[in-house]
């Protein structure tokens, strides 16, 4: 979505984010966090079937040659347990979605991307641990799902927390306005709005950034002050709705 641009007689373009492209930009962050990117979730998804099928040819194995070891049971149940989590909390199967919302109302943790990611990063190690060709490959399939899921988390959350405080704490607002002030005289010229746009955590292309620069720019002095710029943020963040 882009924002909408007025060109006046002069060739100035005028902008204003819509209210809306901000609260969008928010939800996504929240999104990636919870639920995460359906990219991801299928490859999680990936890694519990995989994991449940070892632990069923585990299984199998013990039964056809009649000997089991305590310790590739208990291994055998965590990789089980963890891969129906998986296939249950990644999976969009309207027949788990009440078994989905009861695990996370029990343990909030799975609410989260990195939660999420940190068990199966978890259960891939030890999956490893069988030394088994299959079960090598799987585990370190999952903890890689698993690793990447925590960072992605990661970075979803920060940037929702950053834009969040950008929103409801005016002092954050003015401390990103200053630390992107970088020659300390008070205004911002284009590079610096730049980068404090970048840091509240809205990504604008090059027309847009020109675009909500000239519009804050109003005496089109190729500088902004905190107020404007104030002004000209709360416009554009008034319909996002912050929990």
């Amino acid at each position: 979505m882009t924002s909408a641009m007025v060109t006046t007689g002069d060739g100035k373009k005028d902008s204003l984010l819509s209210s809306n492209r901000v609260s969008n930009i928010y939800e996504s962050h929240v999104q990636a966090s919870t639920q995460g990117e359906t990219s991801v979730r299928i490859l999680a998804f990936a890694g519990g079937m995989g994991m449940v099928a070892c632990a069923l040819m585990m299984w199998l194995h013990w039964i056809l040659n009649r000997r089991f070891s305590l310790l590739e049971m208990a291994m055998s149940i965590i990789s089980l347990v963890v891969g129906v989590c998986a296939l249950i909390l990644e999976s969009n199967f309207s027949f788990v979605q009440e078994t989905r919302h009861k695990m996370t109302k029990r343990l909030p943790i799975f609410r989260q991307v990195r939660g999420r990611g940190t068990m199966y990063a978890t259960a891939g190690i030890i999956q490893c641990a069988m030394l088994d060709p299959l079960d090598i490959v799987v585990g370190l399939f999952t903890a890689a799902v698993g690793i990447y899921m925590i960072k992605v988390g990661q970075k979803a959350s920060a940037s929702m927390s950053t834009l969040r405080k950008s929103i409801t704490n005016e002092k954050a607002l003015l401390a990103a306005f200053q630390a992107n002030d970088r020659n300390g005289d008070g205004v911002l010229e284009m590079f610096e709005f730049d980068g404090l746009v970048y840091s509240l955590g809205i990504e604008l292309d090059s027309d847009e950034l020109d675009a909500a620069f000239s519009s804050i720019d109003t005496n089109n002095d190729k500088k902004i002050v905190y107020d404007e710029f104030r002004t000209w943020w709360k416009a554009c963040t008034v319909e996002t709705d912050i929990p």
